[in-house]
């Protein structure tokens, strides 16, 4: 589209002869050419008329041309407008063509997928994370004056889709941090609790920890998501590794013949941390692991599984 404040004036003195006191001057513009005879004396007294006006004209051909660029932005913009109406009607039509039966049969899925989300979040809080509910109905919206449409009527409320999602994703990622499973594959050789000293001495000792069987080199493997908090020797413990999970959650895994991790590393559930050895106080090769949450020591038999 041509710019319609583009106006350019062109003077240019053409002929004069000396001894004349006439001047032809050519007047040229986008439209036209024009030719005038003027007077020189005129011409002179003139020239700050001609050199302003020429001035005026180009201010008013960048304003102009502002002006144009506005109009231009504009009309673009309302054709994107004009697009996301066209697909919002769309998805209007596309409701209003669903069967009674699909809309219930949607509503039933959405409802099912609530009761698996409901119950991992209880889960959650019989493990002791404070996990924010689950909304199935959509967020309460002020009543407008200016609002309508064709009145399509649900057997139930559908949950409100984006904001179920974020929650369900919240919910995931509080798991993620739980440690959940088992570190290692062998068999447990001594639980959670009171136990007779393993070194063969007449005493009763507390056992913070489960004690998983093993060969030397075996891999251990993180419970949860987390953060290196300590990798190396520690007394008793031999080489250990623990890992800060967030939620107020430690996993410790002591009696390592070797470490993989360092202090500082981020964790995902199932890295290879170390190996399984006899490191610290111990009286054959196992792994020595232990749940903690606020720095009070949990029954880990109970992260095992979820039945617990």
């Amino acid at each position: 589209m041509a710019n319609p404040f583009s106006l350019q004036i062109h003077i240019e003195v053409m002929s004069a002869q000396n001894r004349s006191n006439q001047v032809t001057v050519l007047i040229i513009d986008e439209q036209s050419t024009q030719s005038k005879t003027l007077n020189r004396s005129l011409l002179k007294s003139i020239k700050p008329l001609i050199f302003g006006l020429g001035t005026a004209t180009a201010v008013s051909a960048a304003t102009a041309s502002y002006l144009f660029y506005l109009q231009t932005q504009h009309q673009s913009e309302t054709s994107q407008y004009k697009q996301e109406i066209n697909s919002l009607n769309q998805e209007i039509v596309d409701l209003q063509n669903l069967t009674s039966e699909e809309i219930n049969s949607k509503i039933k899925s959405l409802q099912n997928s609530e009761r698996t989300v409901q119950a991992l979040q209880k889960y959650l809080k019989d493990r002791g994370v404070k996990a924010a509910p689950v909304a199935a109905s959509p967020k309460e919206q002020k009543m407008t004056d200016a609002a309508g449409g064709p009145e399509i009527k649900l057997a139930a409320p559908i949950p409100y889709a984006e904001d179920y999602r974020r929650q369900t994703e919240r919910l995931l990622e509080q798991a993620r941090k739980i440690p959940l499973g088992i570190p290692h594959t062998g068999s447990i050789s001594s639980r959670f609790g009171p136990r007779s000293n393993p070194f063969g001495k007449a005493s009763q000792e507390m056992h913070l920890g489960l004690d998983f069987r093993g060969n030397i080199g075996e891999n251990i493997r993180a419970t949860a998501d987390g953060t290196v908090s300590t990798a190396g020797m520690q007394n008793g413990y031999g080489r250990v590794v623990k890992i800060d999970h967030g939620y107020g959650y430690q996993t410790v895994y002591a009696h390592l013949s070797a470490i993989n991790v360092a202090t500082g590393d981020k964790i995902k559930a199932g890295d290879v941390i170390g190996k399984l050895g006899n490191s610290g106080r111990s009286t054959g090769s196992h792994l020595h692991y232990e749940v903690r949450l606020n720095g009070n020591h949990l029954d880990p038999e109970h992260f095992l599984t979820l039945d617990k």
